[in-house]
């Protein structure tokens, strides 16, 4: 398990196609939410297959299947206050062209 609490952290998740994603999303957020530092208002949590174990469904918000370049995710975003979320993305194959 990974987690990503600041944009140093994204960049040194392996996955670069995920990374990508994932340091876009933030960025956005952050900007959406005027705040200086993701760590104000959430995280990231990447999962490798052999972690889905830690992938809590029912805590979840809400859950969907992401298409990332070649490779899909398990998406889950869990609400842990008012204004603090933790996304989570369980890798669960790679798409093979």
């Amino acid at each position: 398990m990974q987690t990503a609490k600041n944009l140093n952290d994204i960049s040194s998740i392996k996955k670069v196609a995920l990374r990508r994603y994932i340091a876009k999303k933030a960025t956005q957020l952050m900007e959406e939410y005027g705040v200086q530092n993701l760590d104000d208002i959430g995280c990231f949590v990447v999962l490798e297959q052999s972690e889905h174990q830690q992938f809590d469904v029912p805590e979840m918000e809400f859950v969907e299947v992401i298409h990332i370049e070649n490779e899909v995710y398990l998406h889950g975003v869990k609400i842990i206050g008012d204004s603090y979320g933790e996304d989570t993305y369980l890798t669960v194959g790679v798409v093979e062209c």
